[in-house]
């Protein structure tokens, strides 16, 4: 098929998509991308043209008619490592650092779990629809907290929709892990498209992967991709989305990176934000304890590991000065204690409470110790962020610091300097013992609670540490939860609103799971109390020391400090109780744990890590249900790889109604609505006007709602997000509303 040919399908053809058009496609796109090229497409169907078309064996997929369309399916088999490939725009001048958009059509005619991945961004996402449960039903490392939802179908081929910028080289098929890396794959080769799905245990109620259409665009005009952000006036404080990714480094280190120039990559995740309208900037300075690219300068490799790129935080921060780009930064320590040849980390002052050397297995996690309950350790983590942020403040703004412990690096010490001053604090002096502690009685209980407050006094004074330095209003941001998945509720547990399908799909295949219904879960309230029971353990191994649970409670009064609140599936979000929980004087943070789904591939397209999300508006069913519940101020994502969103219509639209909300208190409105799936939260200021936060909840839309506003809300009324004026009647407002769809009006 000549490029020609492919210019005019873009503008010209009209094809049926279940009652949506490709020119009605179209014009959706373009309001988000601006004009997009199309530059190469497959067509399922279309045999004569292959596009280097493979599969893990012969014969694994077939051509289907789905939804009045040939339809490529996988069927949902228990073989393993399943995927088809593609390779578009090979010879037909695409460009290194290039803005670029891949588009995969696929039919909602069924509950299916997929996975798209893009080799030349080394960018994956999964998606999954209807019933299945998305990410791995039994993962080989973790638990992945499943669920299982009766979401509808659109009964429609939607469309996928993946920005990313050109890397100089990528893979084709297999990702190597620990092993030398060569990428041999160039612009002028084209973009690896690659489509698979887990075997059928793993997404038992999904009827394969399937796709209609696989199209590349180009970006005309990249300019035009920043999403406009109303924010409230410049005198209220503003909300803050961000995110953080965990084994996406590699394309930037090693010997034969992805990017000639490191800072391309990160300014890439910066163009990317803009997109998507997100407006905090984060990535790693320590990882498991590690320097990841920043200047230990005073103090040297006996202090901190040496990083080999030493100039890239500087480099990129100054990246996000010079481009103009209006975010403020919020980098993330995974600290340990500093990691060096004589470091106060390296020398572990922290010990279990047993006589054993570590506190669990994971020995490349305990190589250093952070005893919080140590003056040392404190000056430590001080100097840590002079080095990260206060030296940097008159670059860019900083938010303040994300801090997460992994395994052990935070640990309850029963080291005896921590017992003598549990004797002194607690104890009157008494003398205290390991020995007395390991009866786990109520003086071990009593100590728990004063470590847990000495750990809020390290985080009390690294946050008024940043303040000092002239970080105005700079907050510590804590994430007590260590794991990918997030906290579970227990065993193999599914969670569904269909207990009874999944009983006898458990027994039909033999599958080793305990359904439990959704609103069980929520009458007991089994989420929190799993957030605040100590953590598991099992052998010799003390892991409910090696990652404390979180502690909200100690936090309520507490300004300037805020525990993240772990969130993934709708029974995370959807008890207002949970949610308040861990609402302190500094507000709600919130951090979506995507599970890493690792190797569950098996290697078959080499090293594997996936996030999954849901599709269309139902990909923020979760951050919408939290504002309606619990409205946070702050929203991250902890992702297994380079962040991305499959459906950013969505995502945008969410991300520009919440951050022109003004982080401030909120109430819920009662019977604001004619809809009880409608909540309306209301923020009142001192006069600039009040602000509501409308959620539809619901899996559906709405064709009108009727909102009642509050008392005098007769003055002019706007779209907080676009700023465009609306017509109030009688004190209501009558608005149609998408499924999972958060709206911001203002009134003065």
């Amino acid at each position: 098929m000549s490029k020609p040919y492919l210019r005019l399908l873009a503008v010209l053809v009209v094809v049926s998509t279940g009652g949506v058009s490709r020119a009605q496609q179209a014009d959706a796109s373009r309001e988000m991308f601006g004009e997009l090229r199309l530059i190469d497409e497959v067509v399922v169907g279309q045999e004569q043209d292959t596009h280097a078309f493979t599969e893990s064996k012969q014969g694994v997929s077939e051509v289907r008619d789905v939804l009045g369309k040939p339809t490529r399916v996988i069927p949902n088999t228990n073989d393993v490592g399943v995927y088809v490939t593609y390779r578009l725009g090979k010879g037909m001048g695409l460009k290194a650092n290039g803005a670029y958009v891949l588009q995969v059509e696929y039919p909602e005619d069924a509950p299916r779990t997929m996975f798209v991945h893009n080799r030349a961004s080394e960018t994956s996402r999964g998606l999954y629809t209807g019933s299945t449960v998305g990410d791995v039903l039994r993962g080989r490392y973790v638990h992945s907290n499943p669920e299982s939802l009766q979401y509808p179908l659109s009964g429609k081929h939607e469309q996928f929709q993946m920005l990313f910028y050109l890397q100089d080289k990528s893979f084709s098929l297999k990702v190597p892990r620990d092993q030398p890396i060569k990428r041999d794959v160039t612009p002028a080769d084209g973009v690896p498209v690659i489509i698979s799905q887990w075997k059928a245990k793993n997404a038992p109620m999904s009827e394969g992967a399937a796709f209609s259409r696989i199209a590349l665009y180009e970006v005309v005009d990249p300019s035009k991709l920043k999403l406009s952000i109303n924010y409230p006036p410049g005198d209220l404080p503003r909300r803050h989305l961000f995110w953080r990714e965990e084994m996406s480094d590699g394309i930037v280190n090693g010997d034969d990176p992805g990017f000639k120039n490191d800072v391309d990559w990160y300014a890439a995740k910066a163009n990317l934000m803009q997109f998507l309208g997100m407006n905090t900037y984060t990535i790693d300075m320590l990882e498991f304890g590690h320097n990841q690219g920043w200047d230990t300068t005073p103090g040297g490799p006996n202090w901190m590991n040496a990083s080999k790129t030493p100039k890239r935080w500087e480099n990129v921060l100054k990246m996000l000065k010079d481009g103009g780009y209006d975010f403020t930064v919020l980098p993330y320590y995974e600290y340990a204690g500093s990691v060096g040849g004589n470091s106060p980390g390296t020398r572990k002052f922290a010990r279990p409470l047993s006589d054993e050397e570590a506190y669990t297995h994971i020995t490349w996690s305990e190589k250093a110790y952070a005893d919080v309950t140590e003056p040392e350790i404190l000056e430590d983590a001080k100097k840590v962020l002079d080095l990260t942020i206060n030296r940097w403040k008159d670059v860019m703004p900083f938010t303040g610091a994300w801090i997460r412990p992994r395994p052990s690096h935070m640990p309850v010490s029963f080291s005896d300097s921590a017992l003598k001053k549990f004797s002194t604090d607690v104890m009157n002096g008494k003398s205290v013992s390991r020995e007395q502690l390991r009866q786990r009685g109520e003086m071990y209980e009593q100590y728990i609670g004063w470590w847990n407050d000495q750990r809020q006094k390290f985080l009390v004074a690294l946050r008024d540490h940043l303040r000092q330095a002239g970080n105005e209003d700079a907050m510590i941001l804590f994430t007590a939860d260590a794991s990918e998945p997030g906290v579970g509720i227990g065993g193999n547990t599914v969670v569904t609103d269909d207990v009874a399908a999944w009983q006898q799909l458990a027994s039909a295949k033999s599958l080793e799971i305990n359904p439990v219904a959704f609103n069980t879960v929520l009458e007991e309230n089994r989420y929190l109390k799993a957030l605040l029971a100590p953590h598991g353990t099992w052998g010799k191994w003390e892991w409910e020391h090696s990652v404390p649970s979180a502690d909200p409670a100690n936090y309520k009064e507490t300004e300037g400090v805020v525990l993240s609140y772990p969130f993934n599936r709708m029974y995370t979000v959807s008890s207002p109780e949970t949610l308040d929980a861990y609402r302190s004087k500094a507000g709600l943070g919130m951090v979506r744990h995507f599970c890493l789904n690792e190797n569950e591939m098996e290697e078959s397209i080499g090293y594997f890590v996936m996030d999954v999300e849901r599709t269309g508006a139902h990909m923020m069913h979760a951050e919408v249900t939290a504002v309606a519940n619990g409205d946070p101020i702050y929203i991250g994502y902890l992702a297994g790889h380079q962040f991305n969103r499959g459906f950013p219509h969505y995502a945008r639209r969410f991300n520009q109604a919440y951050l022109s909300l003004p982080a401030l208190p909120s109430e819920v409105l009662n019977d604001a609505t004619s809809d009880d799936e409608v909540v309306v939260r209301s923020i009142r200021t001192e006069g600039q006007g009040t602000w509501l936060a409308i959620a539809n909840t619901g899996m559906a839309p709405k064709a009108e709602v009727v909102v009642k506003l509050p008392a005098g809300g007769n003055g002019q009324v706007t779209d907080a997000a676009t700023g465009k004026a609306l017509q109030a009647e009688g004190g209501q407002l009558k608005l149609s509303m998408d499924a999972a769809e958060l709206r911001s009006i203002h009134i003065r």
